[in-house]
């Protein structure tokens, strides 16, 4: 039995899988259905792409299906096209040439014509091909001069390069394939006639009409017989023979490296080229060589014993002995010993030298338990030798006849529609070019670095009242000094945000440390509030980019799998800082003299536009961090006034307090990282998904949402108000910490969805994200006092509680439901799926699932990638208005294509399936150009009762690729007043069509959309007409 069915339990899952088995073979492509997490897995393993093979060498591995020659090594018979080795003894090179290229044996008609196409292309071969030999050194290496003599003659026909005329130049051109094979075969018996001669010190002989191919080889090689001039018939009918022998060896290595170069569709030329140079190899044909080189070395008879001890002790190597496919005898070595009795060897002592080696070898246990007895190149070489030919030639004379066997796999390959080799690789080095510990030093010195900012905000917290009597100024006054910073806190960074991604982190770095550095000095020596005012600005301009910065040396040194954990460790300085700096504050307000008393003044920054909130889902979750980050300062900033007006409590111990905060933010980043990764490792195992297509807001949302809504309880607690009886000290530094530890917990994590959505420029984002929460946190500094003021503490914290109860539902982005659709001829499309033109010429059937059956929908289907003219442009393939969702059958029949639907509510169109009840622009089938793909994508609507379709889209109804190209989707929308689509779907079409020569096209260098005119116009008059007119004749694919 050959064919059947291979069941496999994958340990690591415990799943079952069934392989089907077609003649003793499985196609690796099925094993790609054997998948297991990635989850806690090396990237480089690719564990969620599927089980791939590992075999070196392609030892137990099948790359095509070939009907020229078959080896059978059990009963050692060889097979060339059903023919038997026996049958084709007595044929020439023509015939055999016939046979393997074209598959038939030939006719003598047939015979005769091919010799003179032969001969014809011989005599065409160019001078410069010639000159080009004759001009290298005749001492020199068979190899290079037979690659330069091709290359010379391929450099003269360039027109034969289908990279320099068109990609089909081969692939299914019958008649371009058929007169390529006859060019190089005999480019290369001139080549290789050239060469011999050249090396000879004698003058070529071009061929003649009267002779065949092999005698003309011999001719233009300079084998000729000394009294005759002519080739010996006995040498040339001992080379004819070898050739039967030689024309074809399966997946050799000469026609395999042929047909890999084959397998980008290039010319015949190059491919032999690719198997010239791989032949020369010691272990191919260049064993030839090496063997010859070894006989020399072994010298007698007599020393054959000790060589043979040799190799068994792999002191020594046996060239020409063993083969990969038999474990028996060649069989190609007896017929090659019959050619040998025919041929004048009786001055070569290799010879006896070389069946002393089989008579030893052959009694010998070490070579009979191993398989190993003489391939056809252990007696081959003594072949040519006797023939007339130099040992280190021997390769090339030999690829005169195994050139049969190229030619015949190039065109079998050019006219099947082979794929192009792309084999894969286990990579045996770590998947990140960091060792943990450098990960963790790399992190923590951004960490470090991105302390800078929140520190300097935070850093005299405690001295606001000292500072603020000082300069005489009030607190709402002093507060405009953090509102200030924070501001430009903001700003700052998307600048170097955006400079660090582009130019790189280290000169982003070394920009903000030595603004921060200057702006430090400049701050020790002023004494007044408008300066300081101005230098706390600078002063955060040049630190506030470490924050973004270290999230991006976290994103480019870790993988999203470990993002929780090192990016708690990089916000650890950022939530950190704001805790330990009103320490270091307290503790530098009682060591240092007042300062001067100065009148204020004040300075006002306008505030920018957000217009990032309103890009979802990133928009929300800036607004959602932002709004934690201003709760959390709201508490900062108002707790020193409330810490000295309740408890009465000096510089110093205001800032001792902030401790307990600073624990809540250590051990919140130190912990919430390890289970942020928990987690994501979870989903990932649960949901057997890849990481690259894992849904990670799911993963770190669903921390994220429990932890926010933590901070309620103990923020409703910190709400009392100074009175008589306030709560215990140790109680509400209690609440501070909770709180610290559930705000910092949301932030990080938020923190760490925003650089898993925009992982390629997280030092951008990071910058935006900062831009939000300074922004919002500069608010929060600025109103905390003023609302306590005005509304006294229980009321303003619990608006703060509020704002964080609120951030809940805020970043969980609502998803576009897909459209589910299908093709008669098809299963189910997901998004990203690729299906054949062929099969979708028919209307789909669109399921209803996830839709509300009362409504009526409108549906948009269109081609993202046309090329008209010189432009990129969208082609509508489909608009159908008046869709109505069916849950049963009604007996309402699809006007489109008069096909009854009820027996289509099954799989996902168990909730019904949509059906037209009126024609809008009628379906065009996708037809992406040959050997390409196309994007194309399905847009559900909800149409409005009093929908109207918008008159200036009027030329969209033909049937035509000019009538539909240049649609802009979004001017249409709003024109028709459609909103957002409900359900959408995207697929990739390819091109399965006939084999033809596309029309070569410029390559796109803008986007074109036709211009329409749709407000107060007659979208039929000259003015529309006008703008919808389009240029030229153009072919438009789509």
């Amino acid at each position: 039995m050959s064919s059947g069915v291979l069941h496999i339990v994958d340990s690591r899952t415990k799943q079952k899988y069934e392989i089907p088995i077609r003649r003793n073979v499985i196609s690796a492509i099925d094993l790609k259905s054997i998948k297991a997490p990635a989850a806690g897995t090396d990237r480089a393993d690719h564990v969620a792409d599927g089980l791939r093979v590992h075999d070196p060498g392609l030892q137990n591995t099948t790359v095509i299906e070939s009907a020229i020659s078959y080896s059978d090594p059990e009963r050692g018979v060889l097979l060339f096209h059903g023919y038997t080795l026996s049958q084709l003894w007595d044929s020439d090179f023509e015939d055999m040439l016939h046979l393997l290229v074209w598959g038939t044996y030939p006719t003598m008609q047939q015979k005769k014509d091919l010799n003179r196409k032969l001969t014809d292309q011989m005599l065409a071969v160019p001078d410069s091909v010639h000159r080009t030999i004759r001009g290298l050194p005749r001492t020199t290496s068979p190899l290079p001069l037979i690659l330069a003599g091709l290359s010379a003659y391929l450099a003269c026909f360039p027109d034969t390069i289908p990279a320099s005329t068109h990609a089909s130049l081969y692939q299914g051109n019958l008649r371009n394939v058929d007169h390529a094979v006859i060019r190089t075969v005999a480019a290369y018996g001139v080549i290789f006639g050239l060469v011999n001669s050249h090396r000879k010190g004698i003058d070529f002989q071009p061929p003649s009409q009267e002779n065949s191919y092999c005698a003309n080889l011999f001719i233009m090689a300079g084998l000729l017989d000394r009294h005759s001039s002519r080739p010996d018939s006995t040498k040339l009918s001992c080379f004819r023979r070898f050739a039967m022998l030689n024309a074809d060896h399966g997946m050799a290595l000469t026609v395999f490296s042929a047909l890999v170069t084959a397998s980008s569709l290039t010319d015949p030329i190059s491919c032999l080229i690719s198997a010239v140079a791989a032949a020369y190899g010691p272990l191919h044909f260049g064993a030839t060589v090496s063997a010859q080189r070894t006989l020399r070395e072994i010298g007698s008879t007599d020393k054959v014993p000790e060589f043979i001890e040799g190799v068994k002790n792999r002191r020594t190597k046996l060239f020409g002995y063993g083969h990969r496919s038999y474990k028996g005898l060649d069989p190609r070595v007896r017929p090659i010993q019959s050619i040998l009795k025919d041929l004048d060897l009786s001055k070569n002592d290799y010879l006896k030298i070389t069946e002393r080696i089989e008579e030893i070898a052959s009694a010998d246990d070490y070579f009979r338990h191993r398989g190993l007895y003489p391939n056809a190149d252990f007696y081959g070489n003594f072949v040519f030798t006797a023939i007339g030919f130099d040992p280190d030639i021997i390769p090339a004379a030999m690829l005169t006849q195994r050139i049969i066997g190229i030619m015949a796999h190039w065109r079998e390959y050019m006219l099947t529609r082979g794929k192009l080799f792309r084999p894969s690789h286990i990579y045996t080095e770590r998947y990140s070019a960091f060792s943990t510990r450098q990960k963790r030093l790399i992190i923590l010195t951004a960490a470090i670095a991105s302390t800078f900012s929140p520190m300097s905000a935070n850093i005299y917290y405690p001295a606001l009242n000292s500072i603020a009597a000082d300069l005489d100024v009030t607190s709402s006054q002093i507060n405009l000094t953090i509102t200030t910073y924070m501001i430009c806190q903001g700003l700052a960074p998307t600048l170097t945000g955006s400079f660090a991604d582009q130019a790189g982190r280290r000169p982003a770095y070394i920009l903000c440390f030595l603004i921060y550095i200057i702006s430090n000095i400049v701050l020790a020596l002023q004494h007044s509030y408008p300066a300081l005012l101005v230098l706390r600005a600078i002063q955060s301009s040049g630190s506030s980019g470490t924050v973004a910065l270290a999230s991006a040396v976290a994103a480019d040194v870790i993988t999203s799998a470990e993002r929780g954990t090192y990016m708690s460790i990089t916000s650890l300085g950022n939530i950190l800082a704001p805790s330990l700096g009103p320490i270091l504050g307290g503790v530098l307000s009682d060591t240092e003299p007042a300062l001067q008393p100065q009148l204020p003044k004040r300075m006002i920054h306008p505030l920018s536009a957000l217009s990032l909130l309103f890009h979802l889902p990133t928009g929300l979750i800036l607004l959602s961090n932002g709004l934690i980050f201003a709760s959390y300062y709201a508490i900062t900033a108002g707790l020193p006034s409330q810490l000295r007006s309740i408890y009465g409590l000096s510089d110093l111990n205001i800032g001792l307090s902030f401790i307990p905060m600073g624990a809540g933010t250590l051990l919140s980043a130190t912990f919430n990282g390890i289970i942020v990764d928990w987690n994501y490792r979870r989903m990932v195992a649960k949901d057997r998904q890849d990481i690259e297509d894992f849904e990670v807001e799911k993963a770190r949302l669903g921390v994220g949402g429990p932890v926010t809504v933590r901070p309620y309880t103990p923020l409703s607690a910190f709400v009392n108000p100074p009175a008589t009886n306030p709560p215990p000290l140790a109680l509400t530094l209690t609440l501070i910490f909770t709180i610290s530890f559930t705000l910092t917990a949301t932030y990080n994590i938020l923190n760490i969805l925003l650089v898993d959505l925009h992982y390629t420029t997280p030092a951008t984002i990071m910058a935006t994200n900062n831009l939000v929460r300074c922004f919002l946190g500069a608010a929060a500094t600025a109103l905390v006092h003023p609302c306590i003021q005005r509304w006294g503490v229980r009321a303003t914290y619990c608006g703060v509680a509020i704002v964080v109860l609120s951030v809940v539902p805020l970043p969980l982005p609502a998803d576009i439901p897909i459209l589910y659709f299908r093709y008669p001829e098809t299963s189910w499309i997901y998004p990203g799926d690729v299906v054949l033109k062929s099969r979708t010429a028919d209307l789909p059937i669109i399921s209803a699932r996830g839709l509300n059956p009362e409504l009526t929908y409108l549906l948009l289907f269109f081609d993202l990638d046309v090329i008209y003219g010189m432009n990129a442009t969208v082609a509508l393939h489909w608009y159908q208005p008046d869709m109505l969702c069916i849950l049963q059958d009604t007996g309402l029949l699809d006007m489109s294509n008069n096909k009854r639907i009820s027996d289509e509510i099954d799989g996902y169109s168990n909730g019904g399936i949509l059906v037209n009840k009126s024609l809008g622009a009628e379906y065009i089938a996708p037809r992406p150009p040959p050997f390409s793909h196309h994007r194309y994508v399905y847009l559900l609507f909800t149409q409005k009762g009093d929908y109207q379709f918008p008159q200036c889209y009027s030329h969209i109804f033909p049937q035509t690729a000019t009538a539909r190209a240049g649609f802009d989707i979004q001017q249409f929308v709003d024109v028709a007043r459609l909103g957002a689509p409900v359900a959408g779907n995207y697929f990739i079409v390819e091109y399965d069509g006939p084999v033809i020569e596309p029309t070569a096209t410029a390559s796109p260098t803008t986007t074109w959309l036709r211009s329409i005119l749709c407000e107060g116009s007659d979208p039929t008059g000259s003015a529309a007409a006008k703008a919808c007119e389009m240029e030229g004749n153009l072919q438009i694919a789509m």
